[in-house]
């Protein structure tokens, strides 16, 4: 097979494994916002007046509601599915910018390797199956860039209009930062190697830089006036400037992206300390092919590191540069033109990451205390990917790309077809839970603020009350049931169903006093 018979390959198994029994797990985390929202969207027409619920919620922009409903509209709905299908289209544009890219700057080899790495890192597999729009955020970064790279040289100036487009309908999915961060690193990087050539002159730059600005609020404007409020316009500052410079939340160390960048690019990110350290001695970093890599990949981290809001997964718009780093360092390896201190490191890490995908089948077989019984259904899986394990020990004392890289695409296809469904069909989730509470028909109240997941598979008008003395006269009134977050210890309540997060409560009837006995 030639080179794009293999990235085609790449290509389809990144596919696999973000869009099979994508559907199939129960919304988590943050998911619930897009999908209630959107819905809401979907089934009202008004795509202007986002609500979460019964309250109006301005949090995100627009845009990443919009992109979940021409999926609906061609599923008949908003699902799990149609509301994570577009993060898994933004990781396959990612995916394909970060091939394209690294072809540029270095060669087929690496730029395969890249694209390997990227589609079996935990970030990338994590977000892009997720409907939160960070991997959306992340892709229409690393969009802007590569646009940049491509087309810095050129002598028309038409360009810098579609890269001002380009990041001005990024900053309506995420925020600012979809513009914000690519100028950042074009113009680290232009500072650096003092090359300016690019830059347009004022009467192009200005005119482009009005048609970024128009775009960029248009929609912002327009669901100002649709929903008569000024939300929409304070979202662009509190997001964006109040967030940075004077966060009001989302407060983790300044620190916290040099060791949250090893779980997103898990279990490559073993092999970025490496190839920082190679690349970065001897003066190999002048090497014109790695050094804007490493630019961008600096003021990426800088970017981010500077923000006073921080969050781990803000820095997902490194990922992509951090798999062609450790891509061309995995392609040197292979082909033996890493020193012998460098390659011996190199072997050592393959090992650890070979002995790691062992360790299920090692649990299965001394099965310590507290390991599930179900535990017992994977042991074929176990043993297949212990084997794979194995071959990629073997591939990494050997150098053969196939047999050191195959077991972690492995891993992935297990995750995807046996692990994910396992967990789905697991009794008790919230999917199940809010089914059994809705077929009581009951009315439905939340004790003092509402959980989006919940609204989502709830699909029915309930009431937020803002104190237990409220929501007792509103049981007592109605009939209905209470969803709390935290234990209710007065004895007028009695638990109905009691998950690790929510609880729910009905109030107890008071005792039938007997009639007074007659004299």
């Amino acid at each position: 097979m030639n080179n794009r018979h293999i990235f085609f390959l790449i290509f389809v198994f990144a596919a696999i494994i973000l869009f099979v029994h994508l559907g199939m797990p129960p919304l988590r985390g943050s998911e619930g916002r897009w999908a209630v929202i959107a819905r809401y969207m979907y089934t009202t027409g008004n795509i202007f007046n986002p609500m979460l619920g019964i309250a109006p919620y301005w949090d995100k922009p627009l845009l990443s509601y919009w992109q979940i409903l021409p999926m609906a509209s061609m599923m008949g709905g908003v699902s799990e599915l149609t509301t994570r299908i577009p993060s898994a289209l933004w990781a396959l544009l990612m995916l394909f910018l970060t091939y394209d890219l690294a072809q540029r700057w270095f060669d087929q080899r690496t730029a395969l390797a890249s694209a390997f790495v990227l589609c079996t890192s935990y970030g990338f597999v994590l977000w892009g199956r997720n409907a939160q729009v960070e991997l959306t955020n992340a892709a229409l970064i690393m969009l802007s860039i590569w646009y940049f790279f491509k087309h810095r040289a050129d002598t028309k100036n038409a360009w810098i209009y579609v890269l001002g487009v380009l990041m001005a309908i990024g900053t309506n999915m995420k925020g600012l930062t979809a513009c914000a961060v690519p100028i950042f690193c074009i113009l680290c990087l232009s500072l650096v190697k003092r090359d300016w050539a690019w830059v347009p002159p004022a009467k192009v730059l200005f005119p482009a830089a009005i048609v970024a600005s128009c775009v960029f609020l248009v929609v912002p404007l327009l669901g100002s006036l649709s929903s008569s409020s000024w939300e929409p316009l304070r979202l662009i500052s509190r997001e964006n400037v109040v967030r940075f410079f004077q966060p009001f939340d989302h407060k983790d160390p300044v620190y916290v992206y040099f060791y949250r960048i090893f779980d997103l690019a898990a279990p490559w990110s073993l092999l970025l300390p490496p190839a920082l350290f190679f690349y970065l001695q001897s003066g190999r970093y002048r090497e014109s092919r790695i050094f804007d890599i490493l630019l961008i990949f600096g003021s990426v981290l800088l970017f981010f590191t500077l923000a006073g809001s921080r969050r781990p997964y803000y820095i997902l718009p490194i990922l992509p540069f951090a798999a062609i780093i450790i891509g061309d360092f995995l392609s040197r390896f292979l082909q033996g033109s890493l020193p012998s201190g460098f390659s011996l490191a190199t072997k050592g890490i393959g090992i650890c990451i070979g002995l790691i995908l062992t360790m299920p089948l090692v649990l299965l077989v001394i099965k310590p205390y507290g390991l599930p019984a179900v535990a017992d259904k994977f042991l074929f899986w176990a043993i297949a990917l212990c084997i794979g394990a194995l071959t990629m020990i073997m591939g990494s004392l050997k150098k053969q790309p196939h047999a050191m890289l195959l077991p972690a695409a492995f891993f992935w296809l297990i995750y995807t077809l046996a692990f994910i469904p396992w967990v789905a069909a697991q009794p008790g989730n919230l999917r199940e839970e809010v089914a059994r509470l809705v077929a009581m028909q009951r009315p439905v109240g939340v004790l003092e603020t509402d959980d989006a997941k919940i609204i989502f598979y709830l699909n029915r008008p309930y009431a937020i009350l803002p104190d237990l003395q409220t929501a007792q006269a509103w049981a007592a009134r109605s009939g209905g049931f209470l969803i709390a977050y935290d234990d209710i210890q007065d004895p007028s309540w009695e638990c109905l169903m009691h998950d690790e997060v929510w609880k729910v409560f009905r109030l107890r009837k008071a005792p039938q006093q007997p009639p007074p006995s007659v004299p």
